[in-house]
């Protein structure tokens, strides 16, 4: 268990109606296995409080959350486990690269499914998250994991490869799936994903406080039979009764079947796992294809991936002095092979 008065990287707030924090507002709230642990440990208290009947979580800074934290961008990113030791450490530890990976995807494998599907899920009080800025794949996830979303009118959400169908629907998955753009709240709205918006990030607190405090008044054991009722419909359908998002995130991690030349593209272009940039692009040509005005969110997403060199920091992640280096030296194999398929592309135009 965590110490729960020497929290780094969420704030805890307890009371009637509990807040979590994520704070780490200089890596936007980046999800690292670390932060993942504080959060389990501040949702364990608020769920065990008999003073809290309605937890709320939120994103300290400019946004929800960016997501995981991927390899190389912070001192928490991948493979820090829960442990905090460092990648370095990991190495002197368990031998191998090989071993170290494999013990970081068995710790990501229940920090992104088991702990928010299996058990955040089930807690038998009210959860809110109260969105603003951006949530980004895991961030979307955990997002969708609580009750209730609300969100500002901007706020931006980027899904990842596993989206059941009963957030949006089989077409709707699909054509956002293939389009790889980012989704406003609003349209969310329209498929009752976020239940709430409002104009700014201070309404948006004040108005979700408001009701968190109303839904407070209920008998717990009203709310509890609500969700208990709710979800056991969703179980009924589905929901839990497979390792189906597990499968999907393998399958679509792996890229087995991707050409070596394009397996890297988007991340050699800037665009990394999330491919944030040609998802603000699509979502920015998407509403000026239907007239309606592009967030000014958007277009400064857009020119701030214009100017920064992702190139070069991809290739300081997968460089690493702690790296194996037969995986440095295929890092740098599989960047030469871009390279001359872009150079081909570009003799090709």
């Amino acid at each position: 268990m965590v110490n729960t008065e020497e929290y780094k990287r969420i704030i805890y707030q307890p009371g009637r109606v509990a807040r979590i924090i994520l704070n780490r507002p200089r890596y936007r709230n980046a999800l690292s296995h670390p932060l993942f642990r504080e959060m389990e440990n501040a949702f364990d208290r608020a769920t065990h409080d008999p003073e809290c009947r309605v937890i709320v979580l939120s994103g300290a800074g400019d946004c929800f959350s960016a997501g995981d934290d991927a390899i190389g961008l912070t001192p928490e990113s991948a493979p820090v486990l829960v442990d905090e030791k460092t990648p370095d450490e990991l190495m002197k530890q368990w031998g191998s690269e090989r071993e170290v990976w494999r013990r970081y995807w068995t710790e990501h494998d229940y920090y992104i499914h088991d702990q928010w599907i299996l058990k955040i899920r089930r807690i038998p009080k009210p959860t809110i998250a109260m969105v603003h800025g951006y949530a980004i794949f895991r961030g979307f996830n955990i997002a969708r994991s609580m009750d209730l979303v609300f969100a500002t009118e901007d706020a931006l959400f980027l899904p990842s490869d596993v989206m059941p169908l009963w957030d949006m629907g089989a077409r709707k998955i699909l054509e956002v799936k293939f389009e790889h753009r980012f989704l406003t709240a609003r349209e969310l709205m329209d498929f009752h994903m976020v239940s709430r918006i409002y104009p700014d990030f201070a309404t948006l607190e004040r108005e979700t406080l408001a009701y968190a405090e109303r839904v407070a008044e209920n008998p717990t054991s009203s709310n509890r039979r609500a969700k208990e009722d709710v979800y056991a419909a969703m179980d009924l359908m589905g929901f839990t009764g497979s390792n189906f998002q597990r499968e999907i995130f393998d399958v679509s991690f792996q890229q087995r079947d991707v050409p070596r030349e394009e397996r890297h593209r988007e991340r050699y272009e800037g665009r990394g796992m999330a491919r944030t940039p040609r998802a603000y692009r699509n979502l920015k040509l998407k509403l000026e294809s239907e007239g309606a005005e592009v967030p000014s969110a958007v277009l400064k997403a857009l020119e701030r991936a214009a100017t920064r060199n992702d190139r070069e920091a991809w290739d300081r992640a997968l460089q690493q002095e702690w790296r194996a280096q037969y995986r440095r030296e295929r890092a740098k194999a599989d960047a030469q092979v871009y390279e001359e398929a872009k150079a081909g592309d570009e003799t090709k135009g």
